[in-house]
């Protein structure tokens, strides 16, 4: 099961656990020590689920679980952690609208199983709904940001392809160039399916052994552990489009099993002995080269033909140096209100810097460089100095051969990355250390520590 997990908890031993145990098991996961930079991660990584503290350094956590639940058609569900005992704080919560709630101490068992909980009921909604409101424009706004021409070609394709609901698409790309976002886009754009779900399944980050299960779902007794029966994403699909990440890395067994699926819209759950029937649009995405693949023998060849009915590339950000400022400062601006700085915009020699460089991990690596600059800005427009860019010799072999420049210097070692990063809570907070503890997640005396150890003075 995948699935968008953000943990909101000032607690810091909790969050990091909770972060390592719910991404050990395929969830993209984030976290944040407030309600303030939890508030600000939910509005940029939209979470199918936020497991959110009643009890945060600078807000109530029933304040924070009504923002995050203000647009009804996009909120995600809230699984509220509550002290032990606290039974009125959990009823509270769940009549402003959580989903569920957990009392601290919380077991890693507990919170993955109603994690899980919440996101099968997250997905029987979508199957109602799919992509509306303040979704749907989110969607369009993302992947379209920036004037190329080659973006501009990739969007006017995709808004062919998409009045075709049933033809499968094939998105080719490099790691970071959008590729998810452009599927999304013509889901949104696609009548008759753009109100049904958009299902998403990461072909790469899910063991081969749980990946049918997943897929085509299973019986009750179809293996050690089924104990129900479950729906795959397939069905969950119904009616809308399933998205097939990093087709590429499917597994050969499981690549027969789709192909017949592609063939007669048809499949059987693990353990079951009725065929079940679709309306699903496919669409899938690579990084990698698919032809080549099948010539390898690695990726079969019937299957790369029923996939490669419409085919898009998505071009890396070397090819559209145009769209670089615009998705620059479009992650400025929530990534300045997350770290609580007035950071106005982007000094010129900064735009040079950023224009100039070839980006080989492509808008991912842009949007990580922007917030590595915020942490380590201290003024109030992004300077040069804080934009860290890696050294030639470390970029994409294609992206040196198209003579992109690189930054000055090796980049910053983790320590380096932590000072700057203290110095500017120290700077937030005019040298409060309780405060800056609090928004760290650390003690008082280890916010004292750090200070020696890094030999920061007063005021810098």
């Amino acid at each position: 099961m995948s699935g968008k997990i953000l943990i909101v908890d000032d607690e810091k031993t909790f969050r990091v656990a909770a972060q390592a145990g719910l991404a050990a098991e395929g969830f993209e996961v984030r976290a944040a020590a407030s309600a303030g930079e939890g508030l600000a991660a939910a509005q940029e990584f939209r979470p199918d689920v936020v497991v959110l503290d009643r009890n945060l350094p600078d807000a109530d956590g029933l304040q924070a679980l009504e923002r995050l639940r203000a647009d009804p058609e996009d909120a995600p569900l809230v699984i509220v952690a509550t002290a032990y005992g606290e039974v009125e704080n959990a009823v509270r919560a769940v009549k402003a609208g959580a989903y569920d709630y957990l009392t601290k101490p919380i077991e890693l068992a507990a919170l993955l199983a109603t994690v899980r909980q919440a996101l099968d009921h997250r997905r029987l909604g979508h199957r109602a709904r799919g992509f509306s409101g303040a979704a749907r424009r989110g969607v369009e706004r993302d992947f379209c940001l920036g004037a190329s021409p080659a973006l501009r070609e990739v969007v006017a394709l995709a808004g062919k392809v998409a009045a075709s609901p049933d033809t499968t698409v094939l998105i080719e790309g490099e790691s970071g160039t959008g590729k998810e976002l452009l599927a999304r886009m013509i889901h949104v754009r696609t009548p008759g399916r753009s109100e049904a779900p958009f299902v998403e399944l990461n072909c790469a980050a899910i063991p081969e052994t749980l990946l049918e299960s997943e897929l085509f779902g299973h019986e009750r007794g179809a293996f050690t552990d089924a104990r129900r029966a479950k729906p795959g994403l397939l069905e969950e699909a119904d009616g809308g489009t399933l998205f097939l990440d990093e087709i590429g890395d499917m597994p050969p067994a499981t690549q027969a099993k789709l192909l017949k699926v592609l063939e007669t819209r048809q499949f059987r759950r693990l353990g079951g002995t009725r065929d079940i029937g679709v309306d699903v649009r496919f669409m899938a995405a690579t990084h990698r080269d698919l032809a080549a693949a099948v010539a390898a023998g690695a990726f079969r060849l019937d299957l790369f033909h029923r996939l490669d009915v419409f085919r898009l590339r998505v071009p890396p950000l070397r090819e559209r140096p145009e769209d670089v400022l615009p998705l620059a400062r479009f992650f400025l601006a929530p990534l300045a209100a997350r770290a609580g700085k007035a950071i106005e915009g982007l000094a010129p020699e900064t735009e040079r810097r950023l224009v100039a460089y070839a980006f080989p991990g492509n808008v991912r690596e842009l949007r990580n460089v922007v917030e590595r600059a915020v942490i380590l800005e201290s003024g109030r427009t992004l300077s040069p100095e804080a934009v860290l860019l890696r050294p030639p010799a470390e970029e994409h072999p294609a992206a040196t051969a198209a003579g992109a420049g690189g930054a000055e210097g090796p980049p910053p070692t983790l320590q380096e990355v932590e000072r700057a990063y203290l110095v500017s809570l120290l700077e937030r907070a005019r040298g409060n250390k309780s405060q800056v503890a609090r928004w760290m997640g650390v003690s008082y005396p280890t916010v004292q520590k750090k200070i020696a150890d890094y030999g920061i003075e007063p005021g810098g």
